[in-house]
């Protein structure tokens, strides 16, 4: 298990094997996003090696707010046709106003109703580890629904 990140401090980092990869989705928990995403890809490879690639065909987009608890999640998935990207939801009207970045680039937010407890992230980051797929056990909405 490899897992490739381009962290919300925009620098590059690759995590092989269980605990590796346990302790950097550990790290990106814990961190601040305030102004960058964080970006996972988990394979049989490293991404991003050199400019022809490899590219993954799945990630996920993490953007965290340790000070208030919450993250959200977003999964591109290009070999599924029918979700291929999606965005973490909580039908819970109680998530704090916090605006967290989905895309540094163009300043996009991630929409409250996709934030989520910290712990929930972790639990479903840890789920995206070991299957390799979308998480189950927490609930997705189409990203083009917003």
């Amino acid at each position: 298990m490899i897992v490739t990140a381009i962290l919300t401090t925009q620098i590059g980092r690759v995590a092989r094997g269980v605990i590796e990869c346990t302790q950097l989705i550990d790290q990106v928990l814990d961190t601040e996003h305030m102004t960058w995403e964080t970006l996972l890809a988990v394979g049989d490879v490293e991404f991003y090696s050199d400019q022809s690639g490899p590219y993954p065909n799945h990630q996920i987009r993490v953007s965290v707010s340790p000070k208030n608890g919450v993250a959200a999640l977003s999964y591109t998935d290009h070999d599924d046709p029918a979700l291929s990207i999606a965005n973490s939801h909580n039908q819970s009207d109680r998530s704090p106003a916090v605006d967290l970045v989905f895309n540094g680039d163009t300043g996009a937010l991630f929409p409250r109703s996709a934030l989520i407890p910290i712990p929930r992230a972790r639990v479903a980051l840890m789920e995206w580890l070991r299957t390799r797929t979308r998480p189950t056990c927490i609930e997705w909405v189409p990203y083009d629904e917003y």
